[in-house]
């Protein structure tokens, strides 16, 4: 038996809930479901720390949350997340595997969240097809499912050869057969499903959102009409490392690779000898815009890569960073053709993630952001909301 916990507040607190980390992108689940819906039910298989709550509860359309783990110790850690859910939501939790879970409980939900690794690495089951058929059995018309993916970071080809998002993506696609993502770092958030209905003129937020946050489900209402299909360049041949110290293993060699690439576009000076070097010029604002207007003009699949580091390092690191808003901004509102999936895959959220961070969402730099994120909308009705995806 649990002991009595401490109840949640009343209402969310008036502070931020989007801080640029790879779980703020669980605000997306306020836009899945049935699109008739205006109430929709979320069970979340792997509650952990309960990182990812407070990012569910930014939406008014969530009104249930059942969240489910194996780990005894996880309710009284996400004791403080839990705190910070709206008074709309009702939470339920229930310590329990995942599997069986679904096996005897008949309920269904409009969204089912797996995000389910062990200490090691990713649980097994995430994998297994059968796993697959009984998340399908639980879930209401017009449903979603969503992975959270981690391995690769998104500027090193994580869909590309032997990786866990690749080989994640290969099984998704095995099962389900349609499948995109949302690209934050070193996660893939997989979304499965129908296209998202989401209008332009309506977020689906709590009113005790603070600015910053609101904006957030602005962006990413935006994104969800540009979401990535999961475009299998290599399919494994068979899996790929899967706990996290043959992640990191094959992460280090990736980082190597590209040093040659980033190495030609910098001067002599900064040339990069060893994957570390990539910090030391973050400490370089001029060399480092230079490099990223090059990266961009010569379409470069390694294009978010500064953006990337800078949206990691903004937690540790005191070098000044001002320059990848300031260029993000300046060049959405500046150019005359404009391709909104390429600045919404990663330059657009971790700049902002960078403003969001370092200023706690000053208002004169979200002024900025919300006019980059109208020039993007401009293209909203010229785009078409989704690409099917395809493996090969």
């Amino acid at each position: 038996m649990m002991p009595e916990l401490k109840d949640r507040l009343g209402s969310a607190r008036h502070e931020q809930i989007f801080c640029g980390q790879y779980y703020d992108d669980m605000g997306c689940i306020g836009f899945l479901g049935d699109p008739a819906k205006n109430r929709i039910s979320v069970l979340m298989l792997g509650l952990s720390d309960g990182v990812g709550l407070a990012p569910i509860a930014a939406s008014t359309r969530v009104t249930s949350l059942m969240a489910i783990d194996l780990d005894e110790t996880a309710l009284v850690r996400s004791l403080e997340n839990r705190n910070r859910m709206a008074a709309h939501i009702d939470f339920d939790s229930e310590i329990a595997d995942a599997e069986q879970f679904l096996v005897v409980n008949p309920d269904r939900y409009d969204v089912i969240i797996v995000d389910l690794y062990t200490q090691y690495g990713y649980a097994p089951i995430v994998f297994e097809h059968d796993f697959h058929q009984l998340l399908k059995s639980r879930l209401n018309p017009l449903g979603h499912v969503v992975f959270n993916g981690f391995g690769v970071p998104m500027n090193l080809a994580p869909l590309n050869g032997s990786t866990p998002q690749a080989w994640l993506a290969h099984c998704l696609n095995n099962s389900w057969g349609d499948v995109h993502y949302l690209p934050h770092r070193r996660n893939a958030t997989f979304i499965i499903g129908p296209p998202p209905s989401t209008k332009l003129d309506t977020v689906p937020a709590v009113e005790s959102l603070c600015a910053s946050d609101r904006l957030f489900m602005d962006i990413m209402n935006l994104r969800l009409r540009y979401l990535v299909p999961t475009v299998i360049q290599h399919t494994p041949p068979i899996p790929p490392a899967l706990d996290f110290a043959g992640i990191d293993q094959e992460v280090r060699k990736r980082w190597a690779d590209t040093l040659p690439a980033l190495s030609a576009l910098l001067p002599a000076s900064l040339k990069l000898s060893k994957p570390d070097d990539l910090r030391s010029i973050l400490d370089n604002p001029e060399a480092c815009q230079a490099l990223q207007e090059r990266l961009v003009k010569e379409k470069s699949s390694l294009r978010i890569t500064l953006a990337l580091l800078i949206a990691g390092e903004v937690n540790f690191s005191d070098c000044d960073v001002s320059w990848l808003p300031d260029w993000v901004v300046s060049t959405l509102e500046n150019n005359i053709v404009i391709h909104p999936r390429d600045w919404l895959e990663g330059l657009l959220p971790y700049a902002y993630g960078v403003i969001i961070h370092r200023t706690r969402g000053d208002l004169s730099k979200l002024e900025g952001f919300r006019r980059a994120l109208a020039r993007l909308s401009l293209s909203v009705f010229l785009t078409p909301t989704t690409t099917k995806s395809t493996s090969r």
